[in-house]
């Protein structure tokens, strides 16, 4: 209204495409297209957007540009509409179960045995759900939705759509009535009634009829009777009498229906109606029930609230306001509707109540009738049904919270229901068929009854639907759906009141009216209404448990009905009667929330205003966390005066509804609008348009062209947008784009009009948008005003509005002066205009550079810049007459809007208002002083104008522009500005301030007397008027204008005049939201106490802190990551560790090309590289471990040897080489464990084995046959190659599903595919693998593949019991096959397999079942045919595989072994383990032992079982030995100590002590292992010496799996030292004979164990003493050398080097099972033996890794570092290690801290903080920031030396150049000449390392540093003139001097800035005063 500007005539954006492409002709009529307009905030502003619909596209188009084009030609249907709306996201459908399990569980200590238990849930749990936006085009019979961000669906719909409506969530679709059939002219002969036998042999095809079915829309049940409204029988008999159509008549349809999620079906659109159940007795509240009823079918939708109505932005649908407004065509009625949403509950709460319904329902009561009614035998026992109607489900009957329980008794009985009988009577309740425990007959069968009743039982047993549907069990209805009467208490049905019809047959109808019982505040029925709500939730929730709802379509959308009133009469036609229908809203902005609802009526020119009143209310009082509903209370209809059209208008947060050429409504209290001011011509294009396409079709055509003013009479106002546009649509549907103006374009008097709303009372606040909108109209028609101010025009009327307030308070004499001189103004015109001297005005402020102050000359006076606001201005040489102007045209207001504000009352301020009006102001600007951002101080002297002003007509000296006084020192002086006098009068007395208080002074006086007194805010302003009622909005909007004073006053108050320690400080801002940000805007002083609470809280911030108070310290390289670490490659040209320049490192280099590793690795390798710097190890092993890479063997001649010869012995050599090569993929898959992140739209490449051997000395290339490494003759080597390469993939790479691994899947299935399965699936990605795929790989019965995939999906799947992985697992288990099942022909590997699966499956489960099947497969008996030869399948591999599944399953519980008592499993399993052998079973007892040994180590795993480990223990005397297998003694001799695992202490050697393995000997031994120890390996080889050396070696391997990957010096040497042993004898004697063989064999074998115990204390390590032996093995190319011992040493050198350094082994329960499992010390002899032990379990290691490895990286490159780092252990003891490296088990660490003074310290707490300690697991990388040279260092020296040091051009360095140039150029400058060293590597960062890169987040994140703050301070004490720059001076002097008084020093500007500043505050006041 502020003013009308016209913007030419509006056509589609998308038109002149569409004509050019040829969908629309040249010059197209308005009928080939429609075309709508939408508003939607983005984050910019406000956007508008146009959606283009012919008849088969659709354009969107957003601001001038087109997004998108949809196309429908191929659909062959028209195009009906389209429309933009909002959609939960596609992915998220219905409630999610999973993330709303926890929630449940939080409720269930609240609910217990309450009413809301099983209600409340199902709004609880509806999280704040992001709405993505969608364009929906209906079609005929489908619609299309296109999401805005790419993704589409296509839904079929079961009928036409007539219209649809954008709603909150989703879209309302209103359904196409279809033309009613003519009726027959005669009656027809009846058809057989329903329950006849006749109607049984031939049911109604009624069913076949629904367009439900039609379309498949919905049931699975053709007998069920048509959606919603469907006719009872009776009436289907009098239809059948009068020759009714087969077809339903089309009012049986609901008319409107929800479209929520386009993954969902439809749902309709229900109106509740609530009616009492009967009060029981001694209860004061009755009971309530709801029922569901479809809208009538003569609805018509003409409005509905496409977004809330509150503009709360609450995700919760309950606290949003929807309506509805509907007409009615056969009564001529309006109706408006409440509309809340109704989410499905979850399936925990639906489960728990289903529960509760069947445990109810299982008891059997005597009658609804209370036992002391019954007259006699012959009394029937008659159901109660409460005289109500039921619902759909049986809601009306459910007991609400807070209704009384128990049974509806009819006798008169005061004692409280038992709780039997509670749920007695909930169940019969909810089910018909429900009989109590006690009833003697049945209740539906053998009764006496009344005709009546048997017909109302009939109905009710057979209809049992409302109106005849199919529905809930309730009462019978009859009549068709336009005679609906039935019995009981019920509520008025119809959409309109008027409907005598629609009445229900039953008393006290009236006494539940809600309408008629209302009154105008609506509070005596706010409380029903709230249990009417409650009561849906409760209905709909009832109906999915209890089957009661019988609709194919569901209900999401419950309406409520408001009110109702007649329509004007104006024609018949529905359409066109809805199309002329307007519907608009209006919020008001009191506390007590109103709102309009404006209702236009095109034809007749009506409109109705209905006033609602919103309150809102808790859901569920009795809940703590209950959400809030909104409510809307009807209080009454008003009719305005007449008007043409209207359309709402929304500029910014100004709302306003424009009633034609009437005028304007901008407020709800508005009777009368306001008057428009003259409208702008009618131009042809917009003049504000930076290029117009028309313009450019024809040139001839001005852009400035005026068209004629079109007929008034025939406009429309259509297309709202943005800032106040619309659209008139003329007769001939030409658009005219206006826009009207409805708030200031400055920004800063738009937020002064919200001071002056919150401060003044309602009837003022009201007012102020309009009165700013009346000065702004006058003053655009009278220009010449503006002449005598350099003020705009927003400013002027901003002034004009607050004095026509208080206008009163001028005299009669000081209002003729003014009317005089605003005449004269408009008499005389001045030359120069007000535009032009405010655009000089604009560049004289804007001349100035930003940093211009750097470059002036230092010797420049301390005058006043020319740009200051306290002196005139230069264009003009009077003074400025803003006041007078603004006076003036107060007065000339006051007068022309008097009948505008007699709908209001009096505008005139009182004497308390207007102080606080003052106040309010003086508290807004000092808010502007707080922002060194706020606008220039023009806006502030002008603020200053006014209230000075305001303060001199109140009297107020202290406020007024009197000399000396403050605002007269703030700019408000008598010298530049006019100002209006009048006579003096008493002044008023001011509530808070009687003299301006600045918040300079405030926050000294603060720090002076330590006082947490708060400065006033608008909020206490506010609230110090009785007239305005205090409320939490109205508190939060006046926050929002002062929100600096508000954070400031609380923290002062917090800490008590900031008097607390710094980290209280630092904690209380991040709780009041003062963030760095929020910092850098503040005046230095005011920030100072801040910025040094967070620098002496920087160094070390305490280890508890949340990553938001890290962030607040600057100390982000501190933030624990919880999500996984994604792995990142370093920039290309990043150093990532410095290289040795050494000579030999030079050398060797040009000999040995270093490794180089793969791009997918490149992250690995940088780490790995600076952990293993100092040498090659790595490379060394990687290298030796590369399988599919040219071997190397060395066969050099010897002197006797021919070439023939030589070359027969390379051959052979080749052979054992190539034996070696197939047993590197363990080896290799170790050391390259979890380091890649594959692409996921490449081919995952699976390498096989090379075939060419380099023979050295010679050099010669020599190639194996390929025939005999084919995948069939070495199948078991290609599978660990697919496990090597498959366990390259990390765990936290994501994308790795069905589609990935469908896409790598071969045509033909291969063992290196199974072991990627594998691999995959002990990463855990198979969780992800869609099940029909699984069965499809387990079809072809590929060995290989089924043991991949089998293992892989159970390690997955781990301990989860998946009851379809154990499907799938037991189909390939002999004995897991049901009795008399045919066994499948699946091979004994495969059936292995799946025994260790169900192990892993039911991991630490306890499971009985499962354990049973185990024990029996580890103890079968079953003798074996001695023709037939051994079983094939329970050899000792498969018994073996039994052994570990029964100990996963019972891991470490053999203390507790719980549901296993009676089984007996200790005794079972020593009985096979050490108990006697039959002589006809020994064999059997051989292959069971080592799967009881192993399953009996596992379950008593640490468990101290002293008894056990007696038991298990190997023999006491040596001639006990003979009968034990010697291997089987290995095992027991670690079991027994794995046992008693505390016992397993390593001694040092100082000590004196034996090692631990020598003092374990038996005592037979312990002298011979001196003895052999003492022969210096001369000791002949014997089997007599067989089970000691299987000893030794047992007890070497427990003690290697104790300290597995602790890096434990000492028990490596203690095993080396064995190893060492065996060396010796293995070496010193020849085995000529088979005995000395096979001790020779067995020391082989223990070499391997032993080597590989000992890679396993150093596992990740890379220790070079063991890398040392383990190349030796790796040497071994001879025949003597199996296959087995190859695997063993590559598996160990895998394991020194796991995951390149980054990984140890864990000493859990999963990771010491998983490790025996994995290195079970009998390896096979050659690449197909399986016959002892599975080799798929040889990768189990994978449950025992785990990483440790921690990682320091630069935040500012991403880039890793070497670190020295501190490690606090548990027992006291500290580590000093360098990162990265191997932590200690992180369960015995305390804190780990960095110890590199260049960097800020980061401490990880993982005793003190817990979320430490869980991030750390997860992701091992922790950031460090580099911090400044003065905070490394204590002392100054030091830090400039480190400064120095870091810029000497003596240091290698890239960029050393540029930083010499850059450190001469700034120190040249005279601004930084000042500046030390340290200073300036603030600046600029030292070369040295990282931070020297451009990317430093110094130079990235655009935050100032200390440097800038001391040279703005220093300018300011040196030339600051300006009163707020000398007021921030003296503040922070008072805070030095306090800080200096309690003995702190000053770490953020330092002692001698602030002594600096000192002196030059004093040296100019010298200079002053001088």
């Amino acid at each position: 209204m502020a003013g009308i500007t016209s913007l030419g005539v509006h056509t589609p954006v998308a038109l002149p495409y569409l004509i050019a492409e040829g969908l629309l002709p040249h010059e197209p009529k308005t009928g080939l297209y429609s075309w709508e307009t939408y508003v939607f905030a983005e984050s910019q502003g406000e956007v508008e957007e146009e959606v283009l619909a012919t008849k088969n596209c659709v354009v969107w188009s957003q601001g001038n540009f087109i997004r998108n084009v949809f196309r429908f030609d191929l659909e062959g249907e028209d195009l009906i509409q389209a429309i933009l709306t909002k959609f939960p996201p596609s992915g998220d459908v219905g409630p999610k179960q999973g993330a709303k399990a926890q929630s449940d569980e939080g409720y269930s200590e609240l609910n217990r045995d309450e009413g809301p238990s099983d209600l409340a849930p199902s709004c609880q749990e509806e999280r704040p759900r992001s709405l993505e936006r969608a364009l929906v085009v209906f079609l005929k019979s489908k619609a299309h939705i296109y999401f805005l961000h790419g993704t589409n669906h296509v839904l079929d719909l079961p009928f036409e759509v007539a219209r649809a409506f954008p709603a909150p969530r989703g879209a309302i679709l209103q359904r196409k009535a279809s033309s009613a059939p003519p009726s027959p002219p005669t009656p027809q002969i009846p058809a057989a009634p329903p329950n006849s036998f006749l109607s049984q042999l031939h049911p109604s095809s009624s069913y076949l009829q629904s367009p439900t079915l039609i379309k498949s829309f919905g049931s699975t049940q053709p007998n069920r009777p048509s959606p919603l409204t469907g006719k009872s029988r009776l009436d289907a008999l009098f239809q059948d009498v009068l020759g009714s159509p087969s077809q339903r008549a089309d009012d049986e349809l609901a008319p409107l229906y929800t479209l929520t999620n386009p993954l969902s079906e439809l749902g309709v659109i229900t109106y509740s109606i609530q009616h009492p159940k009967p009060r029981l007795s001694g209860k004061t509240k009755p009971g309530m029930s709801v029922e569901f009823e479809p809208l009538d079918s003569a609805e018509t939708v003409v409005y509905v609230s496409a977004v809330d109505e509150l503009k709360s932005g609450k995700g919760h649908s309950q606290e949003s306001l929807m309506l509805l407004v509907t007409i009615n065509r056969d009564m001529q009625m309006c109706t408006i509707w409440h509309a809340w949403y109704i989410d499905e509950k979850s399936l925990s709460s639906l489960l728990k109540q289903r529960a509760a319904h069947k445990a109810a329902k299982a008891r059997r009561r005597s009658s609804f009738l209370s036992v002391n009614i019954g007259t006699g035998a012959t009394t029937p026992a008659v159901r109660n049904r409460e005289g109500t109607r039921e619902s759909f489900a049986g809601a009306g009957s459910m007991r609400l919270p807070g209704e009384p329980s128990g049974a509806h008794q009819l006798g008169a009985s005061s004692r409280k229901p038992t709780r039997q009988e509670e749920e007695e009577a909930m169940a019969s309740q909810m089910d018909p068929d429900y009989q109590p425990s006690a009833s003697q007959q049945a209740a539906r069968e053998s009764r006496r009854i009344s005709s009546l009743n048997t017909d109302v039982r009939a109905s009710q047993h057979n209809v049992t639907a409302s109106f005849g549907g199919p529905g809930g069990r309730r009462n019978a209805s009859f009549g068709g759906p336009n005679e609906r009467k039935s019995f009981g208490h019920r509520k008025s049905r119809g959409s309109t009141p008027g409907s005598i019809n629609s009445r229900s047959l039953g008393p006290d109808d009236d006494l539940m009216d809600l309408d008629s019982s209302m009154d105008a505040d609506g509070e005596e029925t706010l409380e029903s209404i709230v249990r009417h709500i409650r009561a849906t939730f409760d209905a709909v929730g009832a109906e999915s448990i209890f089957g009661g709802a019988g609709d194919n379509f569901k209900r999401e959308l419950v309406v409520r009905k408001l009110h109702s009133f007649p329509l004007a009469s104006g024609g018949s036609n529905l359409d066109h009667h809805a199309n002329s229908i307007r519907v608009l809203t209006l919020m008001g902005r009191s506390p007590q929330h109103a709102l309009n609802v404006y209702i236009h009526q095109r034809q007749a020119k009506d409109l109705m205003c209905l006033r609602l009143k919103i309150k809102r209310r808790s859901l569920w009082p009795e809940m703590p966390d209950s959400p809030s509903i909104t409510i809307p209370i009807y209080l009454g209809e008003t009719k305005l005066e007449q008007c043409n059209d209207i359309v709402k208008l929304r500029h910014d947060s100004v709302d306003a509804v424009l009633l034609g050429d009437r005028g304007l409504i901008l407020s709800i209290d508005d009777r009368k609008p306001c008057s428009l001011p003259k409208p702008a011509p009618y131009r042809m294009y917009n003049a504000l348009a930076m290029y117009s396409i028309e313009a450019s079709v024809d040139r001839d055509i001005g852009r400035n062209r005026v068209l004629e003013d079109p007929d008034r009479s025939g406009l429309s106002l259509v297309n709202a947008g943005s800032n106040g546009r619309y659209d008139e649509r003329t007769s001939d549907g030409v658009h005219h784009r206006r826009q009207l103006q409805l708030r200031p374009k400055d920004d800063f008097v738009g937020r002064l009009l919200e001071v002056c709303q919150s401060v003044l009372p309602s009837r003022h606040s009201k007012a102020i948008p309009t009165l700013w909108c009346l000065a702004h109209a006058f003053l655009l028609e009278r220009p010449d005003q503006m002449e005598r101010t350099t003020a705009s025009t927003d400013w002027v009327a901003f002034a004009t509005t607050v004095f026509v307030l208080v206008i009163n308070m001028i005299d009669e004499r000081a209002r003729a002066a003014l009317r005089v001189s605003s005449v004269a103004v408009s008499k005389t015109s001045a030359k120069p205009s007000s535009q032009l001297r405010q655009r000089q005005h604009g560049r004289q402020s804007m001349q100035k550079s930003t940093w211009s102050w750097m470059d002036e000359d230092r010797q420049r006076s301390g005058k006043a810049s020319t740009t200051s606001p306290r002196g005139p201005s230069k264009a003009s040489k009077g003074k400025d007459q803003l006041a007078t102007i603004a006076a003036a045209l107060a007065v000339e207001l006051q007068q022309s809007a008097a009948p505008w504000a007699s709908s209001h009352e009096s505008l005139a301020l009182s004497s308390s208002d207007a102080m606080r009006l003052i106040i309010g102001l003086h508290i807004f600007r000092e808010e502007q002083k707080l922002c060194t951002l706020s606008s220039n101080g023009q806006d502030s002297n002008l603020l200053a104008l006014v209230v000075a002003q305001l303060g001199t007509w109140y009297s107020l000296i202290p406020w007024s522009h009197e000399t000396g006084q403050y605002y007269e020192l703030e700019g408000a002086s008598e010298e530049r500005w006019s100002f209006v006098r009048t006579v003096d009068r008493l002044p008023p007395q001011l509530p808070l301030m009687d003299e301006p208080v600045g918040v300079f002074h405030w926050f000294e006086h603060a720090l002076d007397v330590q006082s947490g007194e708060r400065y006033p805010t608008l909020d206490v302003i506010a609230n110090l008027s009785a007239e305005m009622l205090s409320s939490k909005a109205r508190n939060e909007f006046a926050v929002q204008l002062t929100p600096r004073i508000s954070k400031l006053s609380d923290m002062l108050e917090a800490t008590s005049g900031l008097n607390a320690s710094s980290t209280i400080t630092v904690e209380l801002m991040a709780k009041h939201g003062i963030t760095r940000e929020f910092m850098e805007t503040l005046p230095d002083a005011i920030a100072a106490p801040f910025r040094e609470a967070i620098v002496r809280c920087e160094r070390e911030p305490p280890t508890t802190w949340s990553p938001e108070l890290l962030a607040l310290v600057g100390r982000e390289d501190l933030v624990v990551k919880f999500n996984d670490h994604i792995i990142t490659p370093p920039k290309p040209n990043a150093t990532i560790a410095g290289a040795p320049r050494d000579v030999q490192s030079v050398c060797h280099a040009l000999e040995h090309h270093p490794y180089n590793a793969k791009t997918k690795e490149a992250s690995r390798h940088a780490v790995s590289q600076l952990i293993f710097h100092e040498d090659r190890r790595l490379i060394e092993a990687t290298s030796l471990m590369h399988f599919n890479s040219i071997q190397v063997a060395e066969c050099p001649k010897q002197p006797d040897w021919s070439d023939a010869h030589h070359f027969e012995q390379q051959r052979k050599m080749m052979q054992w080489v190539t034996v070696r090569m197939i047993a590197l993929p363990a080896g290799d898959a170790m050391i390259h464990y979890d380091c890649q992140t594959p692409l996921l739209t490449d081919k995952y490449h699976l390498p096989g084995f090379s075939s060419a051997c380099l023979m050295q000395p010679m050099g010669h290339t020599l190639t194996t046959d390929r025939s005999g490494l084919t995948e069939e003759k070495v199948n078991w080597a290609y599978f660990h190659a697919g496990v090597s390469v498959g366990l390259r993939v990390s765990h936290n790479v994501q994308g790795i599903d069905t589609s990935w691994i469908a896409f790598n899947k071969p045509n033909e299935l291969t063992n290196r595919h199974a072991g990627l399965l594998l691999a995959l699936g002990l990463g855990g990605h198979l969780r992800h693998l869609a099940k029909w795929l699984s069965f499809k790989y387990l079809t072809p019965k590929h060995t290989m593949t089924s043991v991949g995939l089998l293992l892989g999906l159970s390690a997955s799947y781990m301990g989860t019991m998946d009851s379809l992985i154990t499907r799938m697992l037991s189909v390939h288990i002999t004995r897991m096959l049901p009795p008399g099942a045919a066994e499948l022909n699946v091979s004994p590997i495969t059936q292995t397999a799946g025994l260790m699966g169900i192990g892993l499956l039911y991991y630490n489960t306890q499971h009985r079942r499962m354990s049973e099947i185990m024990l029996s497969e580890v103890e079968h008996m079953e003798l074996e045919d001695p023709d037939s030869g051994p079983d094939p399948l329970r050899d000792e591999s498969y018994r073996l595989a039994a052994g570990f599944a029964l100990g996963y399953i019972n891991l470490g519980k053999g203390k507790n072994l719980r549901g296993l008592h009676g089984m007996y499993l200790p005794e079972r399993l020593l009985a096979i383990a050490v108990g006697p052998r039959p002589v006809n079973a020994v064999h059997i007892f051989d292959r069971a032992t080592a799967g009881a040994v192993v399953a009996l180590a596992l379950v008593y795993m640490k468990s101290g079982d002293g008894a056990i480990a007696r038991k298990i223990d190997i023999p006491d005397t040596e001639t006990q030995f003979d009968h034990v297998r010697a291997d089987m003694l290995m095992l027991r001799a670690m079991t027994k100590n794995v046992i008693l695992w505390d016992g397993i202490v390593v001694n040092e050697p100082s000590s004196g002590a034996p090692s631990w393995i020598q003092a374990n000997l038996p005592a037979c031994y312990k002298t011979r292992f001196e003895y052999i120890t003492a022969s210096s390996g001369r000791h002949p080889l014997k089997s007599a010496d067989v089970p000691f050396f299987n000893i030794v070696t047992g007890l070497a391997w427990a003690l290697g799996v104790k300290y597995a990957g602790s890096g434990n010096t000492h028990a490596r040497d203690e095993i080396l030292s064995v190893l060492n042993y065996f060396y010796m004898v293995k070496g010193g004697a020849d085995a000529y004979y088979y005995d000395a063989k096979l001790a020779r064999s067995t020391v082989r074998r223990c070499i391997d164990v032993l080597a590989l115990a000992a890679a396993t204390v150093m596992a990740g390590t890379g220790d070079l003493q063991t890398f040392r032996y383990l190349r030796r093995l790796h040497g071994r190319t001879d025949p003597e050398t199996p296959y087995g011992s190859h695997f063993a040493a590559h598996l160990a050198i895998g394991v020194l080097f796991l995951g390149g350094g980054t990984y140890t082994l864990g000493t859990s329960n999963l990771a010491v099972a998983s490790m025996i499992c994995a290195f079970y010390p009998l390896f096979p002899t050659d690449v197909y033996d399986n016959h002892v032990h599975l080799q798929a379990f040889r990768h189990l290691w994978v449950f025992a890794a785990e990483a440790r490895c921690l990682v320091v990286e630069e935040i500012d490159t991403h880039r890793p570092i070497s670190m020295p780092i501190i490690v606090m252990l548990t027992s006291g003891a500290t580590k000093a290690l360098t990162a990265p490296c191997l932590l200690p088990d992180l369960d015995t660490i305390a804190t780990v801290q960095t110890n590199d003074p260049a960097y800020w310290r980061v401490t990880l707490d993982f005793s003190s903080n817990p979320a430490h300690l869980a991030a750390f697991r997860k992701n091992q990388r922790i950031f460090v920031r580099r911090c400044p040279a003065s905070e490394a260092h204590n002392s100054v020296f030091s830090s400039t030396l480190t400064a120095l040091n870091s810029n000497n051009p003596l240091v290698p360095s890239s960029n050393n150049n540029d930083k010499q140039w850059q450190t001469t150029l700034l120190t040249s400058l005279p601004t930084f000449k000042d500046l030390d060293k340290a200073d300036l590597e603030l600046i600029l960062p030292p070369s040295a390392g990282a931070a020297g890169d451009v990317h430093c987040a110094l130079f990235t994140d655009e935050r100032g540093t200390v440097v800038d703050d001391r040279l703005a301070l220093t300018r300011s004490a040196m030339f600051g003139t300006e009163r707020d720059e000398l007021w921030n001076l003296r503040v922070l002097l008072a805070w030095a001097e306090r800080a200096r008084e309690s003995g702190e020093d000053m770490r953020w500007l330092g002692e001698e800035v602030v002594e600096e500043l000192r002196a030059r505050v004093e040296e100019r006041r010298r200079v002053v005063s001088g």
